[in-house]
Order: structure tokens, then sequence, then C-alpha cells
């Protein structure tokens, strides 16, 4: 594998162009035990929690309260309108967590008070008497998620050393399935009514976050900024633009954000969660109107408990192996194929025997895939600098596909039915799979 350091252009410059620079902090970094690995996945799953529980259930159980008629456009608004949010919102909230001067760090102050105005967008929803106001609530809990979001993903690359990412990033997916899993036994076994629901998930997202807040030991970000020391918790720092970042290889090679390696990484990513999106976010619709179980909401629930189980156990296994034998794409690759074997199932087998080993394809893929696309991702970044700021650019990967889904799933759906959407499915996540082996500098 090559071995890459992050410099910038100014750095390079001084150094003449010689050998590889050492990036500072990046091999002096302790292991992470197992409390920070609990903690940080505790604080994750909450927040994937607040984001996937009213995008896989409660949305489309309020779509079809405020609208029976046109329930499946008034989803892809509220879907697509908040995906939207979080594209422009990851990005930025990244860029300020990486320049915020505070006592408390960088990442915390914006997961504290991220998952807060969380908290409050999911109250929201709780109470909204229409469409309107369910759409204003899910841009203030997406807004909310956004920044924790961003200050979590960030975390892993500040704190977590290499030998070590693919473990973390097994837990990080993990904790997305997990989330999804929690969520729908919350709103379909314990709490009863869409109220209680928003604001059970809303309660989980603040208890959540807690523990990693308060064992997270972050240095305070402070230090060297005398000109902005002491203005306050939220201080960001209004400093000169900074050198263009570039990475130096050991060939000699500079890379950013526009090399080959990371733009590959982007786009297999967007397809993937693509592919994932137009299962999810029709799941409910799919075994309505197509299978015609008798209980839908229960079918729901248990082809999300198969899809989350065999993710969660895929994600572990497959986060672990990668560090053990060094490689990462076929992970990746592998997950995505996986995927296209469950989509494709969905497609010509529509029947409900053949949608639970389908859920069972697809968790084991999409698990893998999150297990190992993380340290794929944290591999190709081009700035320790500006770590927050460009693991939001890949969190539009993450976003974009949620505004996307319903623009390409309605014409899909009116020309050539579910099993149209579902072969769709299957193209997209193959070629996102398949597009991680055009990245050279990760094994």
């Amino acid at each position: 594998m090559t071995q890459d350091t992050t410099v910038t252009a100014a750095d390079d410059a001084e150094s003449g162009g010689g050998p590889d620079r050492t990036l500072p902090g990046a091999g002096d970094r302790p292991p992470v035990g197992r409390g920070w690995t609990a903690r940080y996945t505790i604080a994750s799953t909450g927040m994937w929690l607040g984001v996937l529980t009213p995008m896989g259930v409660q949305l489309a159980r309020q779509a079809e309260k405020f609208a029976p008629e046109s329930k499946t456009e008034l989803l892809g608004l509220a879907t697509g309108v908040g995906a939207l949010v979080t594209m422009l919102a990851v990005p930025l909230l990244g860029a300020a967590s990486d320049r915020t001067r505070s006592r408390f760090g960088r990442r915390r102050p914006w997961i504290a008070g991220g998952a807060a105005v969380g908290a409050l967008g999911l109250a929201l929803l709780s109470t909204a008497p229409g469409p309107g106001w369910m759409l204003a609530g899910w841009v203030v809990a997406q807004l909310g998620l956004s920044s924790v979001q961003a200050g979590l993903v960030a975390t892993v690359p500040d704190r977590v050393p290499r030998e070590q990412l693919g473990s973390v990033a097994g837990w990080a997916g993990l904790s997305q399935m997990l989330g999804a899993l929690l969520g729908t036994v919350v709103v379909n076994q314990l709490v009863k009514g869409l109220s209680a629901g928003y604001l059970a998930c809303a309660a989980l997202v603040l208890v959540a976050v807690v523990p990693f807040l308060i064992g997270h030991a972050e240095r305070d970000a402070r230090a060297g900024d005398d000109a902005r020391a002491g203005q306050g918790l939220w201080a960001v720092a209004v400093e000169p633009k900074a050198p263009r970042p570039v990475v130096v290889t050991a060939g000699g090679a500079r890379r950013g954000l526009r090399e080959p390696d990371v733009l590959w990484t982007w786009v297999s990513k967007f397809l993937v969660v693509l592919g994932f999106a137009l299962i999810t976010q029709y799941l409910l619709y799919y075994l309505t109107d197509e299978l015609r179980v008798p209980d839908p909401q229960r079918a729901t629930m248990m082809i999300t408990a198969v899809t989350v189980l065999s993710a969660m156990a895929s994600a572990l296994g497959a986060g672990r192996w990668s560090d053990r034998v060094g490689r990462r794409k076929v992970f990746v690759a592998g997950g995505g194929l996986l995927m296209a074997a469950g989509g494709t199932l969905m497609a010509v087998a529509p029947a409900w025997p053949v949608a639970l080993c389908a859920g069972l394809l697809v968790g084991a893929g999409f698990g893998t895939f999150l297990a190992v696309d993380l340290a794929v991702v944290a591999s190709v970044l081009p700035s320790a600098r500006d770590t927050g700021r460009d693991l939001g650019l890949f969190a539009v990967a993450v976003a974009a596909p949620q505004v996307l889904a319903p623009v390409l799933a309605v014409p899909v759906l009116a020309v050539a039915g579910y099993g149209g959407l579902y072969l769709l499915v299957a193209l997209v996540t193959a070629v996102g799979g398949v597009l991680v082996l055009r990245v050279r500098s990760v094994a």
C-alpha cells in the first residue's frame, strides 16, 4: 500500500518537494480502548436512530395521515428536503468544527448543540398539525443531527490510529444499523402513537450522546490562539486563508480533494447509499401495494430486523478482518455485489419469503460496505487540518441519495413498477461497489 502523508503547499515548497513528511500527530496517537469505542458507538447509534427512524417509519406514517392519496409524493418531498439540508449542513458544520476554539475542544460543542437542536426538531414533528409543520420539523431535526454527524465522524481520523480504523469503522457501521433496528422496535412495539414515537426518539438522541461527551477527552482548542482565547464555547476562529492542502506520496505525487482516489471513493459511496435509500424509502409501500401482506407495519419491522442483524454481524466481522489482512477494497466491492443480489431477488421474485432472504443479503452487503468504507475514506483524506470539512463532503454522498432516490423512484415506479425499481437498485449497488477498485492508494 502506498504511504500517503499530508502537508500544505507551503510546507511542500519549504521542503523542496523532497521525501515524505510525517503528518503531525498521525504516528503518536495511542490506541483507543473498548470504553472509548463503546461510547462512540452509543452516541452514533442515537444519532442514526434520530435520522433513520423517521425516514424509515414515522415520516411514511405521517405522510399517509396527512395526504393518503399522495403519500408517496409527500414522503419524497420530506426526505428530499431533509437530505438537502444535510448535504449543505454537514460540510459547513464540519468546516466550522475544524476552526472552533473552545475549552471543550473542536468537536464536542457541535455534538452537544446538535443533539439539542435535533431533539427539538423531533419534538416539533410530534406536534405537527399538517404537511407544512411536518416539513419544518424535519428540517430542524436534520440540521441538528447533521451537526452531531459532522462532529462524530471527524473524531475518528482525529483520534483513531490507522491500524484500528477498520475495527472502529466496523462499530460505526454497526451503529447505523443498530439505530435503525432500535428505532423500529421503539416506535412499533414499545411506544404506541405517532407523537409519542417522535418524543421517544428525541429523548434517546439526547441520552445517547452524554457518555461520549463526558468520556471523550478533547484538548482545549483555544491553545495557541491568543487573539480569540476566552471568547466562549462557540467561538470560531477567523483565520487567514490557509495554504492549499495537498498529499505527498512516496513517489512525489501531490494530490488534493480532486485527486482521482478521492473522487472514486466518493462516487462509490454515493451509488451504494443510493441503492440502499431506494430500498428503505419505499419498503413499506412495496409490502403494502406489491406484496399485499396482511400487516405491512409488522412485515416492515421483520425485514428491518433481518436486515439490521445481518448488517451488524457482517460489519463487525468485516471491519476486524480488514484490519487483520490489511485490505479494504475487496470488502467494499463485495458489499455492493451482495446488495445487488438482494435487489435482484426483490425484482424477479416478489414474494414474502423472498423478501426476507433479500433483506438478509442487503443487510450483509451494506454492513460489510459500512464497516470498511469509512476506513477507505479516512485513508484518502487530503488534509488533517480540514478533516471535518472533507468528511462533510463525503457526508454529501450519504445525503444526496436521499434527494435523488424519490426523483428516480417515482418515474421508475410509474413505468416499470417495483420490479424496475429493484433492478435499478441492483445496478447502482453493483457499480458502486466495483468502482472502489479504481482507488489506487488503498489496498
